[in-house]
């Protein structure tokens, strides 16, 4: 009785065992074949191999600072609040919008080829403008100082002609006169071959020692000359040229 006990109890074990091994299942090779645990849903060959891990460990071996010294999401969402507000043109070209004072096309502004051409004309701006200083300008056209003068004879060794006068526009000679005698002061003008012989100060005599000034008019083609009617020594005597334009 022991004995078909004791071979009840192995037989009892046996087909234990073989519900067991009969739920086991094996590949063409023969292999046994392994079912995929439920959360192993994929091809192990479909996750990253060690070459792939090794060439990510490799960059991130370098990330060797905190992760709270990098930008933060508040400050990432400032930068993009400002750069949602970029625009750009068709050719992807940052549009990039007129300053306030840029208000008009740079089209309609002065080009170089302008520029240059009015530089052209402004370089001699100053040669003219000097000699547009020039021409009105007072000009000495006779002096004499403390030196004795002949009575009744040209006090100028040569006539004084006019130098700003135009045929339409004549010139005024001031004339400054001081003698230490009294007598009287004549201008003597020639023009062409005729000379005449005119009387200052209504023909009165000037007083000695006493400054007068007299304006007269020249004009082109036309000389004078002074004269005095006593002999006596001109303390001062100078004759002027001004345009007519500035007087």
């Amino acid at each position: 009785m022991a004995n078909i006990e004791t071979t009840g109890v192995r037989e009892s074990i046996v087909v234990a065992i073989k519900s067991k091994t009969d739920k086991l299942t094996f590949d063409a090779d023969n292999r046994l074949a392994v079912q995929n645990p439920p959360n192993l849903d994929v091809l192990l060959s479909t996750r990253a191999s060690e070459t792939t891990l090794s060439a990510i460990k490799s960059n991130t071996d370098n990330l060797d600072v905190l992760l709270s010294t990098r930008a933060s999401e508040t400050t990432l969402s400032e930068i993009k609040s400002k750069t949602d507000k970029l625009t750009f043109d068709a050719d992807n070209r940052l549009a990039v919008q007129n300053p306030p004072n840029l208000d008009v096309l740079l089209s309609t502004r002065a080009s170089e080829t302008t520029l240059s051409a009015i530089k052209s004309k402004t370089d001699n701006l100053d040669i003219a403008l000097s000699a547009l200083r020039d021409f009105f300008r007072p000009l000495i056209k006779g002096s004499l100082f403390n030196q004795a003068v002949t009575a009744n004879t040209n006090i100028f060794s040569s006539d004084l002609t006019p130098s700003l006068a135009t045929t339409t526009n004549p010139s005024h000679l001031r004339i400054f006169a001081c003698f230490n005698a009294s007598g009287v002061l004549s201008v003597v003008k020639t023009k062409g071959t005729t000379t005449v012989t005119m009387q200052l100060n209504g023909g009165g005599a000037l007083s000695a020692n006493c400054l007068y000034a007299f304006d007269i008019i020249v004009e082109t083609g036309e000389s004078v000359n002074l004269q005095y009617s006593v002999n006596a020594t001109a303390l001062d005597l100078k004759v002027i040229e001004i345009s007519s334009s500035v007087v």
